[in-house]
């Protein structure tokens, strides 16, 4: 079975090309914020490297958020398309599962009791953050994804032993995290720290495997809150009414 996966939610687009559990193909853009101009030009540059058309793919996984609002919007609704046009099945793969996944590629491994962070700027002093313990190579939710302070994220945090943090949170929060947690927590290093859609097509294996897959009209994106466009127009009906 061959799975193409796209992740959009952060500030480089990727694609990778999976084919029965094993990784046949990766590109990761070099742009910030390209998706639009660049995700259908790295998706068919992974296939035809493999001597593949978009005919032969059988699944598109896609990271589904929460991350950029446009990010989202440009993954989910290419997912969409290729799946209606191609009559192929869509794996919904959570972006911060996704991204807690990438503690597997940590040089030297991670201890199992090991609490893995993705946290994921948000803006508005918030982060989209969840706690994952991996086992068997599964990530295992703990601390429930949603929007929070860092300091209320990091509050959660406190009986676990050792964190490790994904995600540009951690750019954005590198001090705050310091300072609120001297010991114990580790910032995965560059390399590793961002989304992939390695990870994506990884989990996006589990959910086809798992028979959870969905057509495209049911494939939604999760973007944990409301856009800023959204919230200022709501607010203004409230004042109205």
């Amino acid at each position: 079975m061959y799975i193409l996966a796209v992740e959009t939610t952060g500030a480089f687009a990727s694609v990778a090309l999976a084919e029965d559990g094993k990784i046949i193909g990766h590109l990761q853009g070099h742009d910030r914020f390209s998706h639009l101009q660049n995700l259908m030009v790295q998706v068919n540059s992974v296939v035809k490297e493999n001597k593949l058309s978009l005919g032969d793919i059988d699944g598109i996984a896609v990271s589904r958020g929460p991350g950029s609002f446009t990010g989202i919007r440009i993954g989910v609704s290419s997912a969409r398309a290729l799946s209606q046009i191609l009559g192929i099945p869509c794996a919904a793969v959570p972006t911060l599962e996704a991204l807690a996944l990438r503690a597997v590629e940590r040089e030297g491994g991670y201890e199992e009791d090991t609490l893995v962070c993705p946290i994921l700027d948000a803006r508005r002093s918030q982060i989209y953050g969840g706690g994952y313990i991996i086992r068997d190579g599964v990530p295992q939710e703990e601390i429930k994804g949603s929007p929070y302070s860092i300091e209320e994220f990091m509050a959660k945090t406190e009986r676990y032993d050792r964190i490790l943090l994904f995600g540009d949170g951690c750019d954005s929060y590198e001090e705050k995290i310091a300072q609120l947690r001297p010991s114990g927590a580790e910032i995965a290093p560059e390399s590793i720290r961002y989304q992939d859609a390695v990870s994506v097509a990884r989990i996006g294996e589990k959910i086809f495997s798992s028979g959870n897959s969905v057509g495209f009209l049911d494939l939604k994106p999760d973007y944990m809150r409301l856009a800023e466009a959204e919230r200022k127009l709501l607010e203004k009906q409230k004042k109205e009414k």
